[in-house]
């Protein structure tokens, strides 16, 4: 065997099954645990719902073993635990479920009896300012049942289990970030409907129609603004919503001011990642871009919110968008930046010239963050460099170009 499961196995090579792991909305499942192969998650581009998939990808041989659970603490009683080992044919006698959690430190989750490992894509150089009495505020505090962690990269700020000095770390190949775009043809690819790309604009969205999903009601802001004489290009910007420092919230603030409402140069697109079914995160950024921008609560008709729920819809979203502003402040900054050049979008990271300190109010209480975003002079030269490249000026030369319908 090759890849991720030769180093699997030559630890924990008598696991009957894997259980895989993200935060998630539970509602949005159809069974506490399924088949990986029965799978689709409410977004598939970026953080640990596209990491959970790409690892499952890259590891073919593994296919029949492989199991998702949205909460796998909620097998914790033997009732329970009996309930898991029917779904996945596993057994007490066969040795214990391999548990890997996906999404970041501060959601890390353990599995009852299990060998439980954490899959690793950030890199907390900069913890939070504040001090807190909570031990996973810091993003470098594991639960003691973590056994091992997985990494995308060699040399990272390694996080320790509860009461232990050091927890081992194993790198992941490349093959961790793209394979799951490779079997699906769906990094370089055109035709494909949008069935499975969500967008709305900042007006037009709904919670409940956000969490339920997917949301099948078509944009009238989206279609005014593709289907316009004067096509404006489109932005992404990645947001990470396990990261209370974030910059993104502030960045859509200056870039809205620093356009004209009538005539602005681009448009946004934000992709929320790592449990985008956080609605109220969500809220408290439109919340904070109509009190913030000139325009107020027009300004929201001009900023988007989407997600890719299937990587067959990828080419769509690049038809939309070529390019993605990646905020330097994200842990998971340098797992983003390769994704988004996997999938055939060019990532920038943007400059970090202006100091700034964002305050959040988390389950772990109030946290201040040392973030860094591009100053207002930096970020109007950005915008301006934008508008010639991000799209091709002539239609005609390009048919991806065509409105989506």
């Amino acid at each position: 065997m090759r890849g991720v499961s030769e180093k699997l196995l030559r630890a924990w090579s008598d696991a009957p099954a894997f259980l895989l792991s993200c935060p998630g909305p539970p509602r949005r499942y159809h069974a506490a645990v399924q088949p990986i192969s029965q799978l689709r998650l409410p977004q598939c581009l970026l953080g640990g719902e596209a990491q959970l998939t790409a690892f499952a990808a890259a590891n073919p041989e593994l296919a029949e073993k492989l199991f998702f659970a949205p909460m796998p603490e909620m097998f914790f009683s033997a009732s329970s635990l009996r309930a898991l080992w029917d779904a996945t044919g596993a057994a007490p006698a066969d040795g214990g479920i391999v548990h890997l959690r996906f999404g970041g430190t501060r959601n890390a989750r353990v599995l009852k009896g299990a060998r439980n490992g954490l899959v690793l894509a950030e890199d907390h150089e900069a913890p939070p300012l504040t001090a807190s009495r909570h031990p996973f505020a810091s993003g470098l505090v594991l639960p003691a049942h973590i056994r091992r962690v997985f990494a995308y990269r060699r040399r990272v700020t390694r996080p320790v289990a509860l009461g232990s000095e050091a927890t081992p770390m194993t790198p992941l190949p490349v093959a961790c970030i793209s394979a799951d775009l490779e079997r699906r043809g769906g990094a370089r690819g055109r035709a494909a409907g949008t069935d499975g790309l969500e967008i709305v604009s900042l007006a037009e969205f709904r919670s409940l129609a956000w969490a339920a999903g997917p949301v099948r009601e078509r944009s009238a802001d989206l279609a005014a603004s593709v289907g316009s004489r004067r096509r404006v290009p489109f932005v992404l910007l990645p947001w990470n919503l396990n990261h209370a420092g974030s910059a993104v919230p502030t960045l859509i603030e200056r870039t809205l001011n620093l356009q004209s409402p009538a005539r602005p140069a681009l448009r946004l697109l934000v992709l929320p990642f790592n449990y985008p079914g956080q609605t109220g995160l969500i809220r408290r950024m439109i919340r904070h871009v109509r009190a913030t921008t000139d325009g107020g609560a027009k300004a929201l008709h001009g900023v988007f919110v989407g997600r890719l729920s299937a990587l067959a819809s990828l080419p769509a979203l690049r038809r939309l968008a070529r390019v993605a502003w990646v905020d330097g402040n994200d842990p998971e900054y340098d797992w983003t930046m390769r994704r988004l050049a996997a999938c055939g979008i060019e990532p920038v990271l943007l400059p970090a010239d202006d100091a700034l300190t964002v305050s959040a109010e988390t389950r772990f209480g109030l946290l201040h963050f040392d973030t860094r975003l591009p100053s207002v002079r930096i970020l109007r030269r950005i915008i301006e460099e934008v508008r010639p490249g991000a799209l091709p000026l002539d239609p005609a030369k390009d048919k991806s170009l065509e409105p989506i319908h």
